[in-house]
């Protein structure tokens, strides 16, 4: 093999070049000494080999970038060396060295990776450029495989960054629903609340009327002149008993209200409940002359830390409602008793046809009344403050129906007080 001269313009492209690792493998010493030496000069690390065997153990050995291997005339050993070696170095670029008549083996080792071929006798100029090609070929690869590595990488961070978003998108859409959800609620509460500030505004009107009709008509009666003094005792007791009634509803308004936003408040001390019980009986009887009243009691005395007002209106709001709801002549019967060394419990049964096992867990509600019993007058809140007199006091209010006929079997509203004052009272808030 021959080598052609170096021109004079040869040191200005050897600045040009880039540096790299070179394998040269040639047969013939001469010419891979002086092709190694040539490019030594150009600024290479360069390496030789004589055989394929040994170009196979320097490429084990150590990182080549580059691969000159001699293709001899009909000889395809080098070009099935050029997949294994790259296999050895996925980024190894070989360029075939080839004589004329070798074309054959040099499109062979083209079809199997190589990247360039030179003919020999090699020409220096064309060695370098085809050198420096190779290796800036090579660079730009790795670049590339690099940059794509990069985007590779940008498109994870870009898709994990997706994923996020839709998962903070379906938690926020999420949260948005729930609150949108909730608002739904607020505003079913909202509007169930002004229905029931509506009903009560008008159970107030006309509960109100009920007692303040007869006070202002007996009124009116009672300024006609020359009227007998009977006739205005007749309508001063009446103008009384309607002012009570009127009285005794404000005052469950009020209890209404207080229980309903917590400000209520017991005065307690010592009370005998078979005594302020009597009490309440004697005037029901002195009132109501079409029910006859029962009121069954222990010989002694049943006293318990109480707020007397409060438990007489909670039995005088039991006793209302045994004589609305009993049959004509039914009796209302009251009984009192001590229920063990620590309570005290307090009965009120009508006979009337007692209260359906289904409406019994809401008739504790305000304003509450049985469907079928809608023509019996009643503002609804005497049950809602007889519980929330009895929780306020730490006690249990509970109603079971009587056993008998369905018609007249009745229920029972029964009370249960502690005697003393419980280490911490239950709230007075009741709901």
């Amino acid at each position: 093999m021959q080598v052609a001269g170096e021109p004079e313009n040869s040191l200005r492209m050897r600045e040009n070049f880039s540096s790299g690792r070179i394998l040269v493998m040639d047969s013939d010493r001469g010419i891979a000494l002086t092709i190694a030496a040539i490019l030594r000069h150009d600024g290479y690390t360069v390496s030789t080999a004589f055989s394929y065997q040994d170009a196979e153990t320097l490429l084990q050995r150590q990182p080549i970038d580059l691969l000159l291997v001699d293709l001899r005339s009909g000889d395809e050993v080098s070009g099935r060396l050029v997949k294994p070696v790259q296999t050895l170095s996925p980024d190894l670029v070989v360029i075939v060295m080839i004589r004329f008549t070798s074309f054959e083996s040099a499109l062979y080792a083209l079809r199997a990776g190589a990247y360039d071929y030179l003919v020999k006798p090699v020409d220096v100029d064309e060695l370098r450029v085809r050198v420096h090609r190779a290796l800036d070929h090579r660079r730009l690869a790795q670049e590339l495989a690099e940059r794509v590595a990069e985007l590779e990488e940008a498109h994870s961070r870009v898709h994990g960054f997706n994923a996020q978003l839709r998962q903070q998108v379906d938690e926020a859409t999420a949260e948005l629903r729930l609150k949108v959800d909730e608002l739904d609620e607020s505003n079913r509460q909202l509007r169930q609340a002004q229905e029931e500030h509506d009903r009560f505004v008008a159970m107030v009107a006309h509960e109100m009327r009920g007692p303040l009709n007869p006070i202002i008509n007996y009124a009116q009666l009672a300024k006609r002149p020359n009227l007998p003094i009977s006739a205005l005792e007749h309508y001063a007791d009446i103008i009384i008993e309607q002012a009570y009634r009127l009285n005794r509803l404000v005052d469950d308004l009020q209890t209404a209200t207080r229980l309903s936003t917590g400000h209520f408040t017991l005065r307690r001390e010592p009370c005998n409940l078979v005594e302020a019980v009597g009490e309440l009986i004697d005037n029901f009887e002195s009132s109501v002359h079409e029910r006859r009243f029962v009121f069954e009691r222990p010989e002694g005395t049943v006293v318990a830390e109480v707020d007397p007002d409060r438990i007489i209106q909670a039995v005088r709001n039991l006793i209302d409602n045994a004589v609305k709801y009993s049959a004509a002549g039914g009796d209302v019967i009251v009984r009192v008793w001590q229920k063990s060394d620590t309570h005290v419990s307090i009965s009120v049964m009508d006979h009337g046809a007692g209260i359906p096992e289904e409406e019994m867990p809401r008739i504790f509600e305000a304003f509450t009344r049985l469907s079928k019993e809608s023509d019996i007058s009643g503002s609804g809140l005497g049950l809602y403050i007889t519980r929330g007199i009895v929780t306020a006091h730490s006690g249990q209010l509970t109603v079971t129906n009587a056993t008998g006929s369905e018609r007249m079997r009745g229920a029972i509203f029964t009370i249960d007080l502690p005697i003393k004052v419980p280490t911490q009272d239950s709230p007075a808030l009741v709901g």
